[in-house]
């Protein structure tokens, strides 16, 4: 009988061993009593740099911190730090979270804590507001604040869920000045807070709500090589790079300078370009709502958005109606090499449209072919005037 308790009592340690292993195995949960298990004391002998701003990225050298990271928890003056980068025994280097705020910096490991001399928190950039604060893909938001300087190159945007991801995808940034940036939603954007990343430093901002686009509003960015949505005709090739859809015209019509030259530009809509050349579409909506076609683009060899001589014709035209005829685009911003229809006369009510093109043709100058950086839909001609920063 006693060796019967005795083996019952062994195997009831045993199950509760195997609890408590798996409920550590997290993080051991502050608790008020003698320890269970007894770790060495941990030491901070320095920390470096001693000041910083929220990203920075900060060393602490000491013993003790063992080989788990997941058994430690680092502290900016009570602010949790949610990223820890590197992690062993006598180093780890860990982001300085945002509105930390100076103050000591106490490292939790297990059932053990240290506190070290005041770290500096330095302010650095801010983030005072955003606009919109709800958005489509592909869609120019602005940030506001301060401290953001004016190199574009230094400047980066994620629009995740407020996690710091690094295969996240960066946003475009259209510009920055020192008190506003400019960026464009990326696919793969969500709802959660956005993130500015400038050099080191890393500043979470206002949540930004990402929703479908209404009916009649398209936007096509030309950064996604697999993501087939608009293609050339007449034999002309393309290629997707740099951030544009780059079109250059069959070359057996650049002989001669006089040899007319042809590269209509299709939508992917039902059946026009079907798989494997990419993904039928739906039907165009050409909505009063969105009467205004606009695209960016700029032709080979002379830079131009328009070629020396030729047309650019919207298909289908509309009989009697503004769009009817040849080059019936406008071109209010040239210096931006953007064209762009006014439809307003021409559908007032949602169409379903089978065809959506821009018929490239009769080109007889130098052009080789022609680059488009971006084709979209806007609701008036203040709203393209706004995207484009003017």
């Amino acid at each position: 009988m006693k060796q019967i308790i005795k083996n019952n009592i062994k195997a009831v340690t045993a199950f509760v061993s195997i609890l408590f292993i798996t409920s550590c195995s997290d993080q051991e949960k502050d608790f008020v009593g003698e320890p269970l298990v007894t770790y060495p004391a941990v030491t901070v002998s320095s920390v470096s740099p001693s000041e910083g701003t929220s990203g920075n990225v900060i060393t602490l050298t000491g013993t003790n911190f063992g080989q788990y990271v997941k058994a430690a928890k680092i502290y900016f003056n009570g602010i949790l730090a949610d990223e820890i980068l590197t992690y062993n025994d006598t180093s780890v280097t860990v982001r300085v979270p945002q509105d930390a705020g100076t103050g000591p910096i106490t490292v939790k490991v297990w059932t053990n804590k240290v506190i070290t001399a005041d770290f500096t928190y330095l302010t650095g950039a801010t983030i005072s507001g955003l606009s919109p604060t709800s958005a489509n893909v592909g869609e120019l938001v602005t940030i506001s604040g301060q401290g953001f300087g004016t190199d574009l190159s230094k400047v980066q945007v994620t629009f995740t869920d407020g996690i710091i991801k690094y295969d996240a995808k960066y946003a475009k940034v259209i510009s920055v000045s020192d008190k506003e940036i400019r960026a464009i939603v990326p696919k793969d954007a969500v709802t959660g807070r956005i993130r500015v990343w400038l050099a080191n430093q890393i500043i979470t901002g206002p949540e930004l709500k990402i929703i479908a686009p209404p009916k009649g509003k398209y936007i096509f960015e030309f950064d996604d090589p697999t993501d087939i949505q608009w293609l050339p005709a007449q034999n002309a090739t393309y290629k997707i790079e740099d951030s544009k859809l780059k079109v250059t015209f069959d070359p057996t019509l650049l002989g001669t300078s006089a040899s007319k030259r042809r590269a209509d530009l299709y939508n992917i809509i039902s059946g026009i370009f079907p798989s494997p050349s990419g993904t039928a579409k739906a039907k165009w909506v050409q909505s009063p709502t969105y009467p205004i076609l606009a695209m960016k683009i700029a032709f080979v060899a002379t830079g131009s958005h328009k070629p020396v001589s030729g047309n650019i014709i919207l298909d289908p035209a509309v009989s009697g109606g503004i769009n009817s005829g040849n080059n019936k685009y406008k071109t209010d911003f040239v210096a931006q090499n953007v064209i762009y229809y006014d439809l307003s006369a021409d559908y007032l009510t949602e169409t379903e449209l089978s065809t959506r093109q821009f018929k490239i043709a009769d080109i007889v100058g130098s052009e080789t072919g022609y680059e488009v950086d971006w084709i979209r839909t806007f609701k008036s001609k203040a709203e393209l005037q706004a995207f484009l920063g003017l």
